[in-house]
């Protein structure tokens, strides 16, 4: 494949070469995380009750020790007092700090979404000025996009910036709505739009003009500070413009990008302690005479946990790798929205799971698994809501086909050709079987509605779950082809492809067209019977043994 395999969308076209897994982690990053693991499990969990009641000093103190310790630091530039690290890295310290889900949004608000767009947009004086604060967690940084009438169509603002009378920079007037960390920050990226066109601007929260609402009670993340930010004849600086004018979206849209990782590190980080917990209970737990982790069902419970973690553990940090060495944030936009949404509904399963395991004790407030369970559910929305990824994801992939920066269309006549072939070629690997499958509902899709399928949502939904199945299972297979929770992952990622495929060339095809789609599809799904119940028990007895998920259980 070339160069085609680390470029956005080039898992469509064949099996990449190169992969970022935690096998893979340098002696620096695996003593990063065990920093940042060290100091979850020691400081910040004991924290809980006071971060839930937001204690904001003891919040406060637990994010200046990030500092301390250089983990909120590590994308900073270290000549402002960071690290100077990658994304790979900055991942692997929001996996593991993921311990309590209040504080890992708070934590990611502010060194993710709240700092980068300084990081990577600011000018020197800019920098100079706020990221060695923000870096040793003296100030909080907050991202101020989403407004009440504008949430998923963030481009709909209302908040203005005009040019202030005397020439010396600009005032702001809006409001902005659900701002983590709004009622603790030091300094707001806020998005307005200056002469019609979304505009970023660095306010500090000390600004006359600007105030916060009250708190949002919240179902879940009570710890976490949630506001709104009223903007009232704000007045900023000239030096207070972050870009160009005009620049807004772009720095918004690529920051999310970014956020959407870090998110799905931190929900790979929230389920591994959370499955370690639940091991914990479910073995000191006894029912009819027998800890209840040894029950078939139990254990059957566990195995969806650990091969669902496996997939998005190996999605997040594949993802992470690509962005390392992509040349722009927008290069993976598509792989970034897939990652979102297979870890976070990855993390809601796991909670899910959690709660039934613990049984009555799962719904009793303060219990580990009812906690996580509450938090967990907001994930589906931060960074985008899921419905929204999954039409970007989609959306991007096959906007890059029309403009010739994905060779999609070719790829998809390649596996119509060979569908078509009269000979019997020997059966393609399981995993280019599954890439076809995918490309034969893109074709369907695109023959049926042409230039007009970026309004067919159900169409796009669809297929961005195939392009993510198919995502998660080569990044299974790149880590350890012969592992037993790869064996897992492919086995019922390849059955809900097909599925999926059979439901969208349903709705795509008729007549003809549709039997010699299904037939094709028959043969791009048939596998040899696997005993995947012996297979999840044998992964579920393996986990419990180890008190925990490991990438050595794979």
């Amino acid at each position: 494949m070339g160069n085609a395999s680390i470029m956005g969308g080039g898992f469509l076209l064949g099996m990449p070469e190169a992969i970022c897994a935690p096998e893979q982690f340098s002696e620096e990053q695996q003593l990063i995380a065990q920093t940042a693991e060290r100091f979850a499990q020691e400081e910040i969990a004991p924290a809980c009750e006071a971060i839930e009641s937001q204690d904001f000093a003891v919040i406060r103190r637990l994010l200046e020790r990030t500092g301390e310790l250089g983990l909120s630091g590590v994308e900073v530039p270290e000549e402002h007092g960071g690290a100077g690290m990658d994304l790979t890295t900055a991942s692997l310290v929001a996996d593991h700090l993921a311990v309590q889900g209040s504080f890992s949004v708070t934590f990611g608000a502010h060194s993710g979404i709240g700092m980068l767009p300084l990081v990577h947009f600011g000018n020197a004086e800019q920098k100079a000025r706020y990221l060695p604060k923000l870096a040793a967690g003296t100030w909080i940084a907050a991202y101020a996009l989403s407004e009440a009438e504008s949430g998923s169509d963030a481009l709909a603002m209302r908040t203005t910036a005009t040019a202030a009378s005397d020439g010396s920079g600009y005032v702001l007037n809006g409001e902005k709505m659900w701002i983590s960390n709004a009622g603790i920050a030091d300094l707001f990226t806020v998005f307005a739009k200056l002469d019609g066109k979304v505009t970023a601007f660095l306010v500090e929260a000390k600004t006359p003009g600007l105030a916060t609402g009250a708190e949002e009670h919240k179902m879940g993340i009570w710890g976490s500070s949630t506001r709104a930010l009223l903007l009232r004849d704000a007045k900023v600086g000239e030096g207070n413009l972050l870009g160009q004018p005009g620049e807004g979206a772009h720095i918004a849209f690529q920051i999310l990008n970014v956020g959407r990782i870090k998110l799905g590190a931190a929900c790979v980080g929230g389920a591994r302690n959370l499955i370690r917990q639940t091991i914990a209970y479910a073995k000191q737990r006894h029912a009819f005479g027998q800890a209840i982790a040894s029950y078939g069902l139990v254990e059957q419970h566990f195995a969806t946990m650990a091969v669902a973690l496996y997939a998005a553990e190996s999605a997040v940090y594949r993802t992470t790798g690509l962005m390392d060495t992509a040349a722009s944030l927008e290069e993976h936009a598509a792989e970034c929205a897939m990652v979102k949404i297979t870890a976070s509904e990855m993390m809601d399963r796991v909670a899910d799971l959690a709660v039934q395991i613990h049984g009555g004790n799962g719904f009793v407030r303060g219990n580990p698994a009812e906690r996580a369970y509450r938090d967990a559910r907001v994930n589906r929305i931060f960074e985008g809501t899921n419905e929204i990824n999954r039409l970007l994801a989609s959306g991007v992939l096959l906007r890059r086909a029309q403009q010739g920066r994905l060779a999609l269309m070719p790829a998809i006549q390649e596996v119509q050709q060979s569908l078509l072939s009269p000979g019997a070629a020997e059966p393609a690997p399981p995993l280019e079987r599954a890439r076809q499958i995918v490309l034969l509902a893109m074709g369907a899709a695109a023959r049926r509605h042409g230039e007009a399928l970026a309004q067919e949502q159900e169409m796009l939904a669809g297929l961005t779950d195939m392009a993510a199945g198919l995502y998660a299972m080569q990044s299974a297979w790149l880590r350890r082809p012969e592992g037993i929770l790869t064996q897992a992952v492919l086995c019922e990622q390849m059955e809900a492809l097909e599925l999926a495929a059979h439901r969208l060339l349903a709705a795509l095809c008729a007549g003809d067209e549709l039997r010699t789609s299904l037939a094709w599809l028959r043969r791009l799904a048939k596998r040899d019977a696997t005993d995947i119940v012996g297979l999840r028990r044998r992964i579920a007895r393996a986990l419990i043994a180890a008190g925990g998920y490991s990438s050595s259980l794979a």
